[in-house]
């Protein structure tokens, strides 16, 4: 009920006993309690006749990333007397052991080992110099236990307090194995670097086809976001970046470091691609007592989520990639205010054995604002929105059909965020990259 329609009833006596005798019925029901805005959400359960992706196929897409650790989780396992040594010792022994065992255990202490020192202030020439040196151990071949064609490729950034390149950085390596590096903000507080990154480099092994380091406001991969990518053409060039730019200096709360394939097709902007937004826009629409409210849904992702999956802002605890697409809407609630609400749909798009790529919506959920008949309201829309699923499941089938019949068979496939612009939001869109068999 809108505060004009409200107006109307309050100036006819009719319509303001019927308000009144809806009040006390309500108070009737539901005491003085007042809802708290909050929200729940479901796994969806299979459809018929729907394919869902098996074990093997999950692991396929999604053992796809690595995430680094708070500053000296790993050197505190490795030695803990280590931690008591200074930043350069430790860097200096931990390098030598690396070179004599080139191990992805080792090559990560000698990670955090360098983190140590960059974090701790502008290291000094000597200082420079080591850490020059293990970067280098990192980007090597590993030719450890007679591997003869084993070659350890890498992605791997420093990112620096000040612009050009000055005050204390954080290093990130991307080693082989992976399509994400991880940080999340309990790493960069830990070396003193969240919200304080303000240039950087991106560098690369002659074996990478390329890569990208994201950069997003928020953890978790959230809001605002500046993608740099390493050097058209040769991996291997620096590519230095003096000022990350206004939009994002000083805002960087976690960062993705991303790899590249060969024979990708995208990105693509799925809103953008396949209309997905819109026909799920038009499916709740359609829905007696609910209208749209606000700019339309918000096509965005959620990425490895770990809940919670109630309360003001619930999320999956499920440790997979996901398109995330909300809708806000406005339920009309007869005699009554009306209440602000969203539906929420994760979508998980996998490809599957036979190298199709497949989608269908996992979990969907809703949010209501906070009110007398909030908890009403929530289990009314959580009672709707299963019947909405096999419609969004058979549109996304229908995209994707047409996806695969001209870019297909594939081996893999990655989002990056918003469109395909190197700044934006994560709610402006996310993108799919392919990469073809």
């Amino acid at each position: 009920m809108k505060k004009t329609e409200l107006e109307r009833l309050l100036m006819d006596p009719e319509a303001s006993k019927k308000l009144i005798d809806r009040g006390i019925s309500i108070k009737q029901r539901h005491g003085e309690a007042i809802g708290d805005a909050s929200g729940r959400l479901s796994a969806s359960e299979p459809l018929s006749h729907e394919v869902r992706p098996n074990i093997d196929e999950i692991k396929a897409n999604d053992f796809d990333n690595r995430e680094i650790r708070p500053l000296l989780a790993g050197i505190g396992r490795f030695v803990p007397e280590m931690a008591k040594e200074g930043p350069k010792r430790a860097l200096a022994i931990v390098l030598d052991k690396c070179r004599k065992e080139p191990s992805e255990k080792n090559q990560l202490i000698l990670e955090d080992a360098i983190n140590r020192l960059t974090c701790a202030g502008e290291p000094d020439a000597e200082s420079e110099k080591l850490i020059s040196e293990a970067i280098e151990r990192l980007a090597s071949p590993d030719r450890s236990k007679g591997a003869e064609e084993q070659v350890t490729d890498s992605i791997w950034s420093r990112l620096y307090r000040h612009s050009d390149y000055n005050g204390s950085s954080f290093f990130v390596n991307h080693g082989p194995g992976w399509v994400y590096r991880l940080v999340r903000s309990s790493a960069l507080k830990s070396a003193s670097m969240h919200d304080n990154i303000s240039s950087l480099y991106v560098d690369a092994s002659a074996s990478e086809v390329a890569g990208w380091v994201i950069i997003f406001q928020h953890d978790r991969y959230r809001g605002r976001y500046a993608r740099f990518t390493t050097t058209a053409g040769d991996p291997t060039v620096r590519n230095w970046v003096s000022y990350v730019g206004n939009y994002m200096n000083d805002r960087t709360s976690s960062i993705l470091v991303v790899r590249r394939f060969n024979n990708e097709v995208g990105p693509i902007p799925l809103d953008q691609f396949g209309g997905i937004g819109d026909e799920i826009e038009d499916l709740v629409d359609s829905v007696s007592g609910i209208s749209l409210r606000g700019g339309g849904p918000v096509v965005t992702w959620d990425m490895w989520p770990e809940g919670p999956t109630s309360g003001s802002d619930p999320h999956p605890n499920d440790h997979r990639r996901f398109i995330y697409i909300r809708v806000p809407v406005r339920i009309d609630v007869p005699y009554w205010f009306d209440y602000d609400a969203d539906v929420r749909y994760w979508v998980y798009p996998y490809v599957d054995g036979g190298g199709t790529l497949r989608a269908y919506v996992a979990y969907y959920g809703a949010w209501v604002e906070g009110g007398v008949k909030h908890d009403q309201i929530l289990d009314g829309i959580m009672g709707a929105l299963p019947g909405t699923l096999g419609t969004i499941n058979a549109r996304l089938n229908t995209v994707l059909g047409t996806v695969n019949s001209f870019f297909g068979p594939f081996v893999r496939q990655y989002f990056l965020p918003g469109t395909a612009n190197a700044t934006g939001h994560t709610d402006d869109d996310v993108s799919i990259v392919l990469v073809q068999s």
